[in-house]
């Protein structure tokens, strides 16, 4: 009863398990006496704190943990990510750079580090250069998401399905690194772009399927709801798509999980996106950027997801505004 690290694993436990995040905070508490110098604790706080909308307090753990192990990849990474969900790219550019002059020197850690450019600015032009420096790394597929994006980007169509056709993987990590985009969905983004509705049905459908199944082995869950919602807005099952998006916002809203509950409302965003509800799209945008999330500058300029609204000259004022807090 009196394990320090008994109490830590079950703090673990309670936070990945059941996203019960007070009695995972009662666990910490108790195990803190006894993990003065440990990562792992400082990384689980800085976790649990960070989904609750503390990041004062996330910060201030993962600096901790960094400040331990300068080159340990998970602390630095958590670092830079609550960096980057607080839109301060100086920052978590700073951070990254001084990992890697500690020697955290892989070819993944430039990558990512290089992300930050793009994400701040929507120039690819640095992560398309560590990209091709390092043309086998592909870390849960994201850097073949990344691939495709730039090939988007540049409307080079050709070269996404290339790069999607290079990879083995059935399945490819979005820009938080936890949820799993199926093949199809690349393939219905592709051919979205190039104006072919037959292949853009075909592949949202099969899409549409393996987000179902999922669905069936973890019902209800927010991210894939949002995330099949997005499917059924491109298959044009507009009603089902909303009332889809809605479910996911309402079963995890960002007052109750400051992390997943942005990503889930950009779902809702993309969802008014392409069924045609310009104004409201900008409406869930305009409250995006006013929380910590991962839709930046960089993203919400050059990401084709966004393209309808481009046209919009809210998108534009939005977009300035954005700019002006840099």
């Amino acid at each position: 009863p009196n394990s320090s690290e008994a109490h830590l694993a079950q703090a673990d436990h309670l936070f990945r398990c059941h996203r019960d995040y007070e009695h995972a905070q009662e666990e910490l508490a108790i195990a803190r006496p006894g993990l003065p110098n440990s990562v792992p604790f400082f990384n689980l706080s800085g976790y649990i704190n960070r989904r609750q909308g503390h990041w004062t307090e996330a910060e201030r753990d993962f600096a901790t943990a960094v400040k331990l192990d300068p080159r340990n990849p998970n602390a630095v990474n958590l670092l830079v990510d609550t960096f980057v969900l607080e839109r301060r790219f100086p920052e978590a550019k700073l951070a990254y750079d001084q990992a890697i002059a500690a020697g955290m020197h892989q070819p993944i850690a430039l990558i990512r580090r290089a992300a930050l450019d793009f994400g701040e600015t929507g120039d690819p032009t640095t992560l398309r250069a560590a990209l091709a420096a390092a043309p086998d790394v592909d870390v849960g597929g994201g850097e073949t998401s990344w691939r495709i994006l730039i090939a988007m980007i540049d409307r080079n169509y050709d070269e996404a399905r290339r790069v999607l056709a290079a990879s083995p993987r059935d399945d490819f990590q979005d820009v938080d690194f936890s949820f799993y985009f199926p093949r199809a969905w690349y393939e219905g983004v592709i051919a979205r772009a190039e104006a072919d509705k037959k292949k853009t049905m075909a592949a949202f459908t099969t899409a549409r399927a393996i987000l179902e199944s999922r669905l069936k082995n973890k019902p209800n869950d927010p991210r894939t709801l949002a995330v099949l919602a997005q499917a059924d807005a491109n298959l044009g099952n507009k009603e089902v798509a909303l009332r889809e998006a809605q479910q996911a916002v309402d079963l995890m809203p960002a007052s109750k999980d400051a992390y997943d509950g942005p990503l889930i409302l950009q779902g809702l965003a993309q969802v008014y996106t392409w069924t045609g509800d310009k104004n409201r799209a900008l409406d869930e945008l305009q409250k995006l950027i006013g929380m910590p999330g991962y839709l930046s500058y960089g993203y919400l300029k050059t990401d084709p997801a966004w393209e309808p609204l481009r046209d919009q000259a809210r998108f534009q004022q939005l977009l300035a505004s954005m700019l002006s807090r840099k």
